[in-house]
């Protein structure tokens, strides 16, 4: 099992979702997360004149935090359906994290592994 972790463009967020579920990809967690990439971002106030406006550097930026858990055989496809809905080859685009599951019990039945999944 993996988790998959995916920070992605706020706007993009219902379009993700849809996608997922049409790939029958329906369990996730997702909040509002603020963050930045590795490239400074930089913002005015204002009316956009240089001389009377201020630059705030290094501001967060609002995005969305996806959360799953997949089986080893499901990450290819849905790293694809979320690449497909995210992917504009700009920065902020966002993140893909997979990291490895040691377990999952679903707590109503006590079903472990894979099968606590579904």
């Amino acid at each position: 099992m993996k988790q998959i972790v995916v920070i992605i463009r706020p706007n993009l967020y219902f379009k993700t979702k849809q996608a997922l579920s049409d790939h029958r990809f329906f369990a996730m967690s997702s909040k509002e997360v603020l963050g930045r990439g590795k490239r400074a971002v930089q913002f005015t106030s204002g009316e956009g004149d240089p001389a009377t406006d201020d630059i705030y550097n290094n501001t967060l930026i609002a995005k969305k935090m996806i959360e799953m858990i997949v089986r080893d055989e499901e990450v290819d496809e849905v790293i694809n359906v979320i690449m497909s809905v995210n992917h504009s080859n700009m920065n902020g685009d966002g993140k893909i994290f997979i990291l490895p599951v040691d377990e999952s019990i679903r707590v109503h039945t006590g079903e472990k592994g894979d099968d606590a999944l579904m």
